[in-house]
């Protein structure tokens, strides 16, 4: 039986910090068993590109105490990402662009844009992951994605989401030329504007040796006129 007022209090904080260490276990706490997905939407405005590259990259996993874990591939790069800001994080995915790019890696997966401006990937295990998309050129513009990083899940409310959808953040960069997006263009409708300096060369010695012949078959055709006229003055 409690008789303290000290005891009391000792009792109250006891449950408080039992209660509030169990609300950050489940606050916390990622299966990292479940399938995952990641569906990224490229659109500006109204305009939705498709048949763009969109590349995925896998930098590390959640191991069972939450922690990343990153792929031998990236240990070089591994970082902390507790208490970064959203401008360092994106200074980070540029540096792992560099870093991906100066070795040659390949995408864990790539997808191509849809009609609508989608690309879904599908069966992810929960980690980090850097997104890379292609650029669009379309009329007077360029489209342009910044590489991002993806952490997966993402908690939303004390509730881990799996299954993420999200649309990309576009820049739109004013082209000095307007240029056709290759999507647009068909094999068949190619043209080969390319000069061939063979067929050129060829072209002029013809128009030479031509040259040559109408100008001497003048100059034996004005001699024998000559050679006419004098013959008829002897006579």
């Amino acid at each position: 039986m409690i008789k303290t007022k000290k005891e009391i209090l000792r009792l109250f904080f006891f449950f408080l910090i039992l209660c509030f260490g169990i609300l950050n276990v489940e606050a916390e706490s990622i299966d990292v068993s479940r399938t995952s997905s990641l569906t990224l939407t490229y659109q500006y405005e109204n305009e939705k590109f498709s048949n763009i590259n969109v590349s995925l990259y896998q930098l590390a996993i959640f191991d069972t105490t939450g922690q990343y874990q990153f792929n031998n591939t990236y240990i070089d790069i591994a970082f902390d990402s507790s208490g970064m800001s959203t401008s360092d994080l994106s200074l980070k995915a540029i540096e792992i662009e560099k870093f991906i790019s100066e070795n040659n890696q390949q995408p864990s997966s790539m997808q191509k844009t849809n009609k609508n401006g989608d690309a879904s990937f599908l069966k992810l295990v929960p980690g980090m992951y850097l997104v890379l998309i292609e650029s669009a050129d379309v009329g007077n513009y360029r489209y342009s994605v910044s590489p991002m990083l993806v952490s997966i899940p993402i908690l939303e409310n004390k509730s881990y989401q799996y299954d993420i959808q999200m649309n990309v953040k576009v820049e739109r960069e004013k082209l000095e030329q307007e240029v056709t997006s290759p999507s647009d263009v068909n094999d068949e409708d190619e043209i080969d504007t390319a000069p061939n300096t063979v067929d050129n060369i060829m072209i002029y010695v013809l128009l030479m040796v031509v040259s040559t012949l109408v100008i001497f078959v003048v100059i034996i055709y004005i001699l024998r006129m000559r050679e006419g006229e004098k013959n008829d003055e002897k006579k």
